[in-house]
């Protein structure tokens, strides 16, 4: 008989045994029931090894005389081996046994007796049990480490992968359904769920937040419902059994009636998702991998799972908190900065409007018409003050709650800019020579008349405000590819690169509040009117040099140009 007759019964052997390791390793399939998965253990194993040792007899019995005592030996031995790494060491002890037993009765002389004539055959016999049965352990330790460091391997890959949703800054539902689908498919369980509070401070009634696979229904029934609610209290892990009596029901509660799931009943297992300082929900878990009951290697292992739950709603809790916090401070400060600037410019015309009005009522003084006169016009002028402040707070709140809807002709920019620089004179005069360069045959544009001369103003009169007496003003008009773009620059000091960032904000000021007139939402209602046209602007400065402000208008499509622009509407004047 050669060595291939005699590797091909081996080789059956070795793939026997991996079946064995497969069948072993598979979790449940939904068709078997759970009796028959509860089968599974010692003495499933011992059938097993009980039916090798009678197929390797088999198979050998013709070969005992070819193969010889002590090849024979070894093959029970390898027997021995594949057995551990495929069942463990129970099974392995007991292949190693009835292998003794069948070497002894089938391949020594006399056949078929217990009898062993040969000392040398007795002490390979006791030689071959021991081997076995060491070898045997040995190989099952060693399968039982590697098992072990296999599920810690995929404990620690399931904690990196939840760690990395985590900070990879998704939202607390898609991390919430990402931890219930990898109890399932990492962990083998055959359904999950998390469970919440409806509330948004952790209180109101139980619901179900997230679960896998699609077909578990979200509702909690009515024997769940106080089994979840006595863990959120405890703080600890509660089982309820399907077919079988529940595991580790909590104290007080009645026994329930076993849930149907896919036409057989699931295990229960019930985990906290807790920090240290609060219960904030449950991990439902349905259907232990291999069947049976939950135990503590199962809860300790799904309280990881819980804990990166925990985890996830913790973190957006105190986001949450956080932009709460943010917003309420940002809010206060937006107060305080309106309330330092609006309070200045309106105690200024407040006060020139009382000083002149008590003095046109003092009876003991004999005014003149001329004296008249001037009064009036001093309460005229800062009445239009105010009412301008007025409007311009208007504009503001308007351009922040989106209600800024620009009337739009087609006119000319020449125009707007021709007359904005004449309405700028008495704040420009000999102290700010103002420039204007218009570029020629500029298209006809559609905008708000009024509203863009707002925009110019206002940066005009920031140019006045924030440059030196002396400094030249100028005031463009451009043509680009897919716009217009006007320009107001000057040749001030300019500003900070670090200020530049928050020119466009409320109330901020980059000169030195209290020494420059001015309420700061000037530049803020530009921007926001700019940007209701549909252009963007910019500003470009540098210190010592200078400061530039830009803003686009789009051009529209040809054939919609008219052909002469519209009457020029009657325009406010702005202050920033």
């Amino acid at each position: 008989m050669g060595a291939g007759a005699v590797g091909q019964p081996v080789g059956r052997l070795k793939d026997l045994a991996r079946g064995w390791a497969t069948a072993q390793a598979l979790p449940p399939g939904p068709g078997i029931p759970a009796g028959r998965e509860r089968w599974r253990g010692p003495r499933r194993d011992v059938a097993w090894a009980a039916a090798a040792v009678a197929a390797t007899s088999l198979v050998l019995l013709p070969l005992r005389g070819a193969l010889g005592v002590l090849n024979i030996l070894l093959l029970f031995l390898l027997l021995s081996f594949v057995v551990a790494l495929a069942l463990g060491s129970w099974p392995a002890a007991c292949t190693a046994v009835l292998g003794f037993l069948a070497f002894n009765f089938l391949f020594i002389r006399p056949y078929y007796s217990l009898t062993v004539n040969r000392a040398d055959h007795v002490l390979a016999l006791f030689v071959y049990l021991g081997v076995a049965i060491v070898t045997g352990r040995l190989v099952a330790r060693v399968r039982d480490r590697t098992d072990e460091a296999r599920r810690e391997g995929r404990r620690t890959a399931q904690l990196y992968e939840l760690n990395a949703a985590l900070v990879s800054g998704v939202t607390v539902d898609a991390i919430l359904d990402l931890i219930v689908e990898r109890v399932v498919r990492v962990y083998g369980a055959r359904r999950s769920r998390i469970l919440l509070p409806d509330g948004d401070d952790g209180e109101g009634e139980l619901v179900v937040r997230a679960w896998f696979p699609a077909g578990v229904g979200v509702a909690v029934d009515r024997q769940a419902r106080p089994m979840v609610e006595w863990v959120m209290t405890n703080r600890a892990p509660a089982g309820r059994g399907g077919g079988v009596p529940r595991v580790r029901m909590p104290h007080g509660l009645e026994r329930a009636a076993p849930e149907p799931a896919g036409g057989a009943a699931l295990d229960l297992l019930y985990v906290p998702i807790a920090t240290r300082a609060r219960a904030i929900g449950v991990l439902e878990v349905g259907g232990r991998p291999g069947g049976g009951r939950f135990g503590e290697e199962d809860e300790r292992l799904l309280a990881t799972f819980a804990d990166q739950a925990a985890l996830a709603l913790e973190r957006a809790r105190l986001s949450a908190e956080a932009a709460k916090s943010a917003a309420l401070l940002q809010s206060d400060e937006l107060k305080s900065a309106l309330l330092a600037a609006v309070s200045h410019d309106l105690r200024t015309p407040l006060a020139a409007i009382k000083a002149s009005a008590t003095s046109l009522l003092d009876p003991a003084v004999p005014w003149s018409d001329e004296d008249r006169t001037e009064f009036l016009t001093a309460i005229d002028e800062e009445t239009d003050r105010l009412t301008l402040m007025v409007g311009n707070l208007l504009d503001l709140s308007r351009i922040e709650g989106g209600a800024l809807r620009p009337d739009k002709e087609w006119y000319d920019l020449a125009e707007v800019v021709a007359d904005v620089a004449h309405r700028v004179e008495d704040i420009t005069g000999d102290h700010h020579p103002l420039t204007v360069v218009v570029e020629p045959d500029l298209p006809l544009v559609l905008f708000d008349y009024v509203e863009i001369a707002q925009v110019l103003t206002n940066l005009v009169q920031n140019a006045t405000k924030y440059t030196p007496p002396g400094t030249p003003i100028a005031l463009s008009a451009r043509r680009l590819p897919c716009a217009v773009e006007l320009a107001v620059a000057d040749r001030g000091p300019g500003i900070p690169p670090s200020r530049l960032p928050r020119l466009f904000e409320k109330f901020y000021r980059a000169g030195q509040e209290g020494k420059t007139p001015g309420t700061g939402i000037g530049l803020a209602i530009a921007k926001g009117i700019v940007e209701a046209h549909g252009g963007r602007i910019s500003v470009e400065s540098a210190e010592g040099e200078g400061t530039t402000f830009r803003f686009t208008l789009p051009l529209a499509d040809g054939p919609a140009v008219p052909a002469a622009p519209a009457p020029r509407p009657t325009a406010r004047q702005p202050a920033g």
